[in-house]
Protein backbone atom coordinates (compact mmCIF):
# COMPACT_ATOMS: atom_id res chain seq x y z
CA UNK A 1 0.00 0.00 0.00
CA UNK A 2 1.41 3.02 -1.10
CA UNK A 3 0.27 6.46 0.43
CA UNK A 4 0.51 10.13 -1.31
CA UNK A 5 2.90 12.62 0.78
CA UNK A 6 0.80 14.48 3.00
CA UNK A 7 0.04 18.33 1.67
CA UNK A 8 0.06 19.71 4.67
CA UNK A 9 4.22 18.50 5.48
CA UNK A 10 4.82 19.80 1.79
CA UNK A 11 2.97 23.21 2.34
CA UNK A 12 5.18 23.31 5.76
CA UNK A 13 8.34 22.53 4.03
CA UNK A 14 8.15 24.49 0.25
CA UNK A 15 10.09 27.74 2.18
CA UNK A 16 12.94 25.89 3.26
CA UNK A 17 14.93 26.22 -0.59
CA UNK A 18 14.33 30.19 0.01
CA UNK A 19 15.55 29.80 3.73
CA UNK A 20 18.96 28.22 2.51
CA UNK A 21 19.23 31.12 -0.60
CA UNK A 22 18.84 33.12 2.19
CA UNK A 23 20.90 32.21 4.69
CA UNK A 24 23.76 31.84 1.75
CA UNK A 25 23.35 35.65 0.84
CA UNK A 26 22.74 36.64 4.43
CA UNK A 27 26.77 34.99 5.08
CA UNK A 28 27.96 36.47 2.23
CA UNK A 29 26.95 40.09 3.34
CA UNK A 30 28.72 39.55 6.59
CA UNK A 31 31.75 38.32 5.28
CA UNK A 32 31.66 41.34 3.23
CA UNK A 33 31.07 43.31 6.35
CA UNK A 34 33.42 41.55 8.12
CA UNK A 35 36.31 42.98 5.27
CA UNK A 36 35.06 46.12 5.03
CA UNK A 37 33.95 46.82 8.47
CA UNK A 38 37.75 46.96 9.85
CA UNK A 39 38.70 50.00 7.50
CA UNK A 40 39.58 52.63 8.99
CA UNK A 41 40.06 56.56 8.19
CA UNK A 42 38.03 56.37 5.21
CA UNK A 43 35.51 59.91 5.17
CA UNK A 44 34.45 59.77 1.85
CA UNK A 45 34.38 58.01 -1.28
CA UNK A 46 36.88 58.96 -3.63
CA UNK A 47 35.08 61.45 -6.55
CA UNK A 48 37.83 60.11 -9.23
CA UNK A 49 37.57 56.02 -8.12
CA UNK A 50 38.07 53.77 -11.56
CA UNK A 51 37.59 50.54 -11.75
CA UNK A 52 41.50 50.17 -12.83
CA UNK A 53 42.08 51.09 -9.08
CA UNK A 54 39.63 50.43 -7.03
CA UNK A 55 41.41 49.04 -4.11
CA UNK A 56 43.44 52.87 -3.94
CA UNK A 57 39.74 54.59 -3.25
CA UNK A 58 38.06 51.81 -1.23
CA UNK A 59 40.33 49.55 1.33
CA UNK A 60 37.99 47.20 1.78
CA UNK A 61 37.57 45.44 -1.57
CA UNK A 62 38.68 42.37 -2.22
CA UNK A 63 41.90 43.31 -4.30
CA UNK A 64 41.76 40.26 -6.23
CA UNK A 65 38.23 40.64 -7.29
CA UNK A 66 36.23 41.84 -10.09
CA UNK A 67 36.75 45.66 -11.40
CA UNK A 68 33.51 47.46 -10.07
CA UNK A 69 32.18 50.29 -12.30
CA UNK A 70 30.90 52.90 -10.13
CA UNK A 71 27.85 55.17 -10.98
CA UNK A 72 27.07 58.65 -9.92
CA UNK A 73 24.02 59.85 -8.62
CA UNK A 74 22.05 61.52 -11.94
CA UNK A 75 22.51 58.00 -14.07
CA UNK A 76 21.78 56.24 -10.98
CA UNK A 77 18.30 57.87 -11.10
CA UNK A 78 18.00 57.56 -14.64
CA UNK A 79 17.92 53.81 -14.39
CA UNK A 80 15.68 54.47 -11.00
CA UNK A 81 12.85 56.58 -13.01
CA UNK A 82 13.27 53.84 -16.04
CA UNK A 83 12.71 51.09 -14.43
CA UNK A 84 16.18 49.43 -16.20
CA UNK A 85 17.80 48.61 -12.25
CA UNK A 86 17.60 46.27 -9.05
CA UNK A 87 18.69 48.28 -6.20
CA UNK A 88 19.72 46.01 -3.64
CA UNK A 89 21.10 47.18 -0.33
CA UNK A 90 23.82 45.91 1.43
CA UNK A 91 23.83 47.64 4.50
CA UNK A 92 22.61 46.37 8.26
CA UNK A 93 19.09 45.48 7.89
CA UNK A 94 17.76 48.26 10.45
CA UNK A 95 19.71 50.76 8.50
CA UNK A 96 16.92 49.33 5.56
CA UNK A 97 14.03 49.28 7.44
CA UNK A 98 14.68 53.00 8.35
CA UNK A 99 15.29 54.09 4.89
CA UNK A 100 16.12 52.98 1.15
CA UNK A 101 15.81 53.53 -2.25
CA UNK A 102 11.85 52.57 -3.41
CA UNK A 103 11.98 48.77 -4.91
CA UNK A 104 15.49 48.17 -3.57
CA UNK A 105 16.23 44.93 -2.11
CA UNK A 106 18.08 43.87 0.70
CA UNK A 107 20.82 41.23 0.86
CA UNK A 108 18.55 39.52 3.41
CA UNK A 109 15.12 39.60 1.36
CA UNK A 110 13.24 36.56 1.01
CA UNK A 111 12.94 37.61 -2.85
CA UNK A 112 16.06 38.75 -3.92
CA UNK A 113 17.34 35.31 -5.64
CA UNK A 114 13.76 35.19 -6.90
CA UNK A 115 14.38 38.62 -8.62
CA UNK A 116 17.50 38.33 -10.01
CA UNK A 117 16.31 35.14 -11.57
CA UNK A 118 14.00 36.92 -13.43
CA UNK A 119 16.68 39.94 -14.91
CA UNK A 120 16.31 40.78 -18.36
CA UNK A 121 18.35 42.12 -21.17
CA UNK A 122 19.36 45.55 -20.43
CA UNK A 123 18.38 45.34 -15.87
CA UNK A 124 21.37 46.54 -14.45
CA UNK A 125 22.09 45.81 -10.18
CA UNK A 126 22.90 48.54 -8.94
CA UNK A 127 24.70 48.00 -4.94
CA UNK A 128 24.56 50.91 -2.33
CA UNK A 129 26.03 50.67 1.21
CA UNK A 130 26.47 53.15 3.45
CA UNK A 131 28.62 56.66 3.18
CA UNK A 132 30.06 55.24 6.59
CA UNK A 133 31.66 52.41 4.99
CA UNK A 134 32.31 53.81 1.73
CA UNK A 135 33.32 50.73 -0.21
CA UNK A 136 30.77 48.55 1.25
CA UNK A 137 28.41 49.12 -2.33
CA UNK A 138 31.57 48.23 -4.16
CA UNK A 139 32.36 45.05 -2.22
CA UNK A 140 28.82 43.61 -2.62
CA UNK A 141 28.91 44.31 -6.27
CA UNK A 142 31.59 42.32 -5.95
CA UNK A 143 30.17 39.70 -4.37
CA UNK A 144 27.22 39.77 -6.83
CA UNK A 145 30.17 39.44 -9.72
CA UNK A 146 31.53 36.86 -8.04
CA UNK A 147 27.90 34.90 -8.10
CA UNK A 148 27.94 35.07 -11.62
CA UNK A 149 25.94 38.49 -12.23
CA UNK A 150 27.74 40.11 -15.16
CA UNK A 151 26.43 43.43 -14.55
CA UNK A 152 26.60 45.03 -11.02
CA UNK A 153 27.60 49.02 -10.55
CA UNK A 154 28.32 50.40 -7.16
CA UNK A 155 26.21 53.23 -6.62
CA UNK A 156 29.14 56.42 -5.76
CA UNK A 157 28.46 57.81 -2.03
CA UNK A 158 25.54 55.36 -1.08
CA UNK A 159 22.34 56.03 0.30
CA UNK A 160 22.86 58.96 2.41
CA UNK A 161 24.09 60.59 -0.87
CA UNK A 162 20.71 59.65 -2.47
CA UNK A 163 18.80 60.99 0.37
CA UNK A 164 20.84 64.06 0.45
CA UNK A 165 20.09 65.12 -3.20
CA UNK A 166 16.71 64.68 -2.20
CA UNK A 167 15.85 61.59 -4.13
CA UNK A 168 13.10 59.21 -3.24
CA UNK A 169 13.45 57.55 -0.01
CA UNK A 170 10.75 54.88 1.40
CA UNK A 171 11.26 53.37 4.98
CA UNK A 172 9.49 50.03 6.14
CA UNK A 173 6.44 50.38 5.19
CA UNK A 174 5.75 54.52 4.40
CA UNK A 175 7.14 56.89 1.94
CA UNK A 176 9.30 59.63 3.97
CA UNK A 177 10.13 61.76 0.67
CA UNK A 178 9.42 62.01 -2.84
CA UNK A 179 11.44 63.95 -5.62
CA UNK A 180 9.38 64.37 -9.27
Amino acid sequence: MTSSPDPERVRRTAWLPALLIGALLLIAAFTALAITGGVSGLSAPAATATPEAPEAAHGGINPDGPSVEQIDLAAARAHFDAGTAIFIDVRAGSAFSEGHIPGALTITSRELEQRLERITPGTVIIAYGDASRPESGVRGAQIFMELGYPKVIALEGGFQAWRDAGYPVEAQDSVQSTTP
